[in-house]
């Protein structure tokens, strides 16, 4: 299945993300709408924002998702899951 092959566990994904200051120098508030009234939220440590965009990594790959773990405090569980094509669009090149 050449999508699946075109992103393995372990590389990193660029998440797009409304990007703000966090409550300390160092840190960066992010929100990303995976969907409408789907949502995620939390707080990462500045180098894992590049351009607005927040470093995550994959953890897991099925037929037609991938897992995705978000680094830092979140308002849920790290781990998302993403269609695979989203994991494709994103990967870091």
């Amino acid at each position: 299945m050449a999508i699946r092959n075109s992103v393995k566990v372990g590389q990193i994904v660029l998440i797009p993300a409304k990007v703000k200051a966090g409550m300390f120098p160092t840190e960066r508030y992010f929100y990303w709408e995976i969907a409408p009234g789907n949502n995620i939220s939390g707080y990462v440590v500045g180098d894992q924002v590049q351009n607005d965009r927040v470093r995550a990594v994959i953890v897991n790959l099925t037929r037609d998702n991938a897992v995705l773990a978000l680094p830092g405090e979140l308002t849920r569980n790290n781990l998302v899951r993403v269609p695979i094509a989203f994991a494709r669009e994103h990967a870091e090149r």
